[in-house]
């Protein structure tokens, strides 16, 4: 069957003080004493030592303080604002982030790019959602497919056994049977799409997902942000920091 031949071809592609010295004698000890008493008054204590509050100003970033992202250096183009999100179907964390995602784009519709990753997190049988994925990107019915997609996993919790199955799903999103089946058989559309996308996981060493990246320069978990909540929070603070994406 032909269903066979895709999902093979595609789904191939996811390949520790020390002790003090006891020979010293009693007047030894006593005299080392003496000297580490007055050093201690003579060295100013360390901050990390005391109740003392340093003083901090809104553009004051102490080591203590942690940020909500990590800074990454790339050469990836972009002419204006984009945001990356790197997630896997399957994955409960993602699918709990999906509905702060989908409130977020639905607000900055028009104003931010925004571009979901999907990986299959190294398991092949979930590799027909990437296909499916595509797919819909392809019909311009991602918006759409997306949540429902997560539904299937997470709440009906089924996967996609044939090509005809696959094509009923995006018919029930809207596409014709011929443009869904057509969409689905595009091999070498759909093989490019996941290349490209397991080419940045790579390129930004993705180890876990969710994982949000703003303009290719900023970088961050659901933890790394603070909670689910925070996370697009992250996203509105680090749109309005330097990058090399601007406003066309």
């Amino acid at each position: 069957m032909r269903i066979i031949s895709i999902f093979v071809l595609i789904l191939s592609l996811m390949a520790c003080q020390q002790a003090e010295d006891d020979s010293q004698s009693p007047k030894e000890q006593e005299k080392s004493k003496q000297i580490e008493s007055l050093e201690a008054k003579s060295t100013p204590t360390s901050k990390e030592h005391t109740h003392e509050t340093p003083p901090t100003t809104e553009s004051d970033f102490s080591p203590l303080t942690e940020l909500p992202y990590e800074t990454v250096e790339s050469d990836e183009a972009c002419s204006a604002p984009v945001v990356i999100e790197f997630f896997a179907y399957q994955c409960p964390h993602c699918y709990t982030l999906e509905k702060f995602a989908d409130a977020w784009k639905k607000n900055n519709a028009g104003k931010i790019q925004f571009k979901a990753i999907p990986t299959d997190l190294g398991n092949k049988s979930f590799g027909s959602f990437l296909i499916v994925h595509h797919a819909a990107e392809k019909l311009g019915l991602l918006e759409s497919a997306m949540p429902a997609l997560f539904e299937r996993i997470h709440k009906q919790n089924k996967g996609f056994s044939s090509l005809e199955d696959a094509v009923a799903f995006l018919v029930l999103l809207g596409a014709s049977e011929q443009d869904a089946k057509q969409a689905i058989e595009d091999q070498e559309a759909v093989k490019e799409a996941i290349e490209e996308d397991f080419r940045l996981l790579a390129k930004y060493k993705i180890s876990g997902v969710p994982t949000v990246l703003v303009n290719h320069r900023y970088q961050f978990s659901v933890t790394k942000a603070g909670g689910y909540e925070k996370v697009f929070d992250v996203v509105d603070e680090t749109l309005k920091l330097p990058s090399k994406c601007s406003e066309k």
